[in-house]
């Protein structure tokens, strides 16, 4: 099998895992009892655990290899998902949230840059958007597919899970579990890795080389004005889109009432990624249409993105919203392909996951921010208030596109070609 499809069936297949509970997972924290704050809280802990630990997991994967690391993720995934599933209480469930941070930590600079690392030794030269552009296309579709089954598996066979003490979306997590365990065996079968001569073999000598390698990259990141500018644009989307995953279910349940059943979440959810995979499609026509830089067509995308989180802030009927965050997603999904080629443009592989984890910190840090800030706002004045703050944070945040330089990426849109 092709490095390409390899890569695509094995990421496609994690996050169908994450997926599954996405639909159900602010509304778990309703059912054990939680309020819109302390939902907020819990994820903002998550944020923080990857925040703690992004650049020194990153590390890891650059000295260790990135098969192992990512391995450990996912038994990190497992013991988070039986902490959640088990919780009785808010201090229990932010500690299977911390987990979910660790593992999510491990993973995100592992498996990307394998993939490419493999695809840079097999194909130099070769066209890394067009690659990166096909799996932000199977991956949200993989997700949509995993929602619609989230969100069905508690109306089917929550039922069951009562009878256990436990409510119907632990069958989620149970699912979920048993997909980390397939995971797991597939990965250590098919996962080859070569890895690099800069890598040591011994884990004593990785943890000797990682804080050099850490303080290296740090360095390299804030130096590097391309770098830095495309760091502080994550960390904004970070900030406003934390607003919108952690409410949407709240704010749709209110829309819809309290006898709304948890297929339509599952529907919203499997629709929001599937619109994400139709934006990844229309990224090449779009971008040979408007014929622009990269930092132009990311800037216009970004101020869009600001201006439908506005209008989805404003919406109180349910095909209004449905709507709205369709062609949200949509345009999200779009620009997923330059922006991740941008930032692999400026790297190489002796850092390639440290960097890779420092903008998921980025990522992590303004959710961190993000969670706290609008499980404030929507506690005490409302959902769509915090919806129109993040929308205004996006819009401000394309400009800082205009400052990648063009002779620091490749000044043309057109050669997308996914």
């Amino acid at each position: 099998m092709e490095i390409t499809a390899r890569v695509h069936h094995h990421q496609s297949l994690h996050w169908f895992i994450i997926g599954l509970i996405l639909p159900v997972s602010s509304l778990f924290m309703l059912e054990k009892g939680l309020n819109l704050q302390e939902i907020g809280l819990v994820f903002a802990v998550s944020s923080g655990a990857v925040l703690l630990l992004e650049l020194p997991t990153g590390g890891l994967s650059d000295v260790l290899g990135r098969k192992r690391v990512y391995q450990l993720s996912l038994l990190f995934l497992l013991g988070a998902v039986v902490l959640v599933m088990l919780s009785w209480n808010l201090i229990s469930l932010l500690l299977g949230y911390v987990l979910f941070g660790a593992a999510r930590a491990l993973s995100s600079g592992s498996i990307d840059a394998w993939f490419v690392d493999e695809f840079n030794r097999l194909e130099p030269g070769g066209d890394l958007n067009s690659k990166l552009a096909k799996a932000n296309i199977y991956i949200p579709l993989a997700m949509g597919i995993s929602a619609l089954a989230g969100g069905v598996l508690p109306d089917w066979l929550g039922s069951y899970t009562t009878h256990f003490g436990a409510g119907i979306y632990s069958i989620n997590f149970i699912a979920m579990a048993l997909m980390i365990m397939l995971q797991y065996v597939l990965t250590a079968r098919l996962v080859v890795e070569k890895v690099h001569t800069s890598r040591s073999a011994r884990m004593t000598d990785g943890f000797r080389q990682l804080p050099q390698l850490v303080s290296d990259s740090v360095r390299y990141g804030i130096k590097q004005t391309a770098v830095f500018m495309l760091l502080l644009a994550t960390f904004a989307w970070g900030f406003a889109f934390s607003g919108l995953e952690t409410y949407w279910q709240p704010q749709v349940k209110g829309i819809l009432g309290a006898g709304s059943a948890t297929w339509q979440f599952g529907l919203l959810t499997a629709g929001y990624f599937i619109s994400a995979s139709i934006g990844g499609l229309s990224t090449s026509p779009v971008a040979r249409w408007l014929n622009v830089p990269f930092r132009t067509l990311l800037l216009i995308a970004r101020v869009l993105l600001g201006i439908l989180f506005l209008v989805l802030a404003a919406q109180s009927g349910a095909l209004g919203f449905t709507v709205f965050y369709f062609v949200l997603f949509m345009t999200n999904g779009m620009v997923s392909a330059p922006d991740a080629t941008l930032f692999n443009e400026q790297l190489d592989e002796s850092n390639r996951s440290t960097m890779q984890s420092m903008s998921s910190l980025f990522l992590q840090l303004g959710g961190l921010i993000g969670s706290v800030v609008h499980g404030y706002i929507a506690q005490n004045a409302s959902i769509s208030i915090t919806w129109y703050i993040a929308g205004g944070v996006l819009i401000a945040s394309g400009f800082l596109y205009m400052n990648v330089r063009p002779s620091d990426v490749k000044k043309s849109a057109s050669v997308l070609d996914a």
